[in-house]
């Protein structure tokens, strides 16, 4: 397995009038990068990628590149629904500096494993960039198999698959088989993993809540590389109770506008960027920033033992 370390999913900040916001992106990503993360992934479903139109993405993919280190990836994501206009944001991310295209299977309508290997092929025959497989199964309605995604990698154009489906088992299966190759990126992307697949030989992970307070994620990844099984167990246990305190926040409210306003009150709180909320999600139940606070303490904990 080719190792990377840790790609962040940014957040994409804007105005109260739903603009981007430039300079809170570029802000994010000095953040991350200053911490010694390795990639920066705008446009994912983090940054709500599939929401913006064409020339908001360029401006939001330029403002990552511009934010750039010079050991920094940028990645991008083109998702679309349909094909055409994956590949023309493709075109779009690679005139704006991005290094690699990130790619789901399209939504909003029922594919069979077989329809989606041939729409990925298509593309990534395509693409005018390397592609990053995304399966991200809670939006796009659809899981891929392990005997598609081992086909698509096999595909000189893609450097390796982002795992957020949160199937334990089968993510080990996908260390084991794709375990030498040093050419492949495998990543993770569910918080309650990451210990156990980074110890388990992961390229690297992928998860939102890093922008509560990166600084524990960035010493899980430092541990695990240096195979300190007890201070990446502890810090797991730490990333669990977050992410139980975000889950029970959004069984209180399922929309993932909840996920977003929980983000921004944390980068705000951390004088990162000021806001990431969208004008037609009004005004969110207060209740929320009483669970932002919980995860920013939980995390701030955990400094005592990093």
């Amino acid at each position: 397995m080719k190792k990377f370390g840790i790609l962040v999913p940014v957040v994409t900040p804007c105005d109260s009038q739903g603009q981007v916001d430039t300079q809170g992106l570029i802000s994010v990503c000095n953040e991350m990068t200053g911490l010694g993360c390795k990639g920066i992934f705008a446009l994912g479903s983090t940054g709500r990628g599939p929401w913006f139109g064409r020339e908001d993405r360029i401006k939001i993919c330029r403002a990552a590149v511009s934010a750039k280190k010079e050991d920094t990836t940028i990645f991008a994501g083109v998702m679309a629904s349909g094909l055409n206009d994956m590949l023309e944001n493709a075109k779009a991310m690679a005139d704006a500096g991005a290094d690699i295209a990130v790619m789901t299977a399209p939504g909003y309508f029922d594919y069979s494993q077989e329809e989606i290997k041939n729409i990925f092929l298509r593309f990534i025959d395509q693409s005018p960039l390397p592609v990053l497989v995304y399966d991200i199964p809670d939006f796009t309605g659809v899981k891929l198999d392990e005997g598609l995604i081992s086909d698509l990698v096999q595909h000189e154009n893609v450097v390796g698959i982002k795992d957020s489906s949160g199937d334990r088992e089968r993510f080990l299966s996908l260390l084991d088989h794709f375990k030498a190759r040093d050419d492949l990126y495998v990543f993770q992307g569910k918080e309650v993993l990451l210990g156990e697949s980074l110890l388990s030989g992961a390229s690297g992970f992928v998860v939102s809540l890093i922008q509560i307070d990166p600084l524990p994620f960035v010493r899980l990844w430092e541990y695990a590389q240096a195979g300190n099984q007890k201070k990446v167990s502890e810090i797991q246990a730490y990333i669990t109770r977050l992410q139980d305190c975000v889950t029970e926040c959004m069984s209180r409210r399922p929309q993932t506008s909840t996920l977003f306003r929980l983000l921004g009150l944390a980068l705000k709180s951390r004088g990162i960027c000021e806001n990431i909320s969208m004008p037609h999600e009004g005004e969110l139940p207060g209740w929320i920033e009483d669970y932002a606070k919980q995860c920013m303490e939980i995390l701030q904990e955990s400094h005592k033992i990093l």
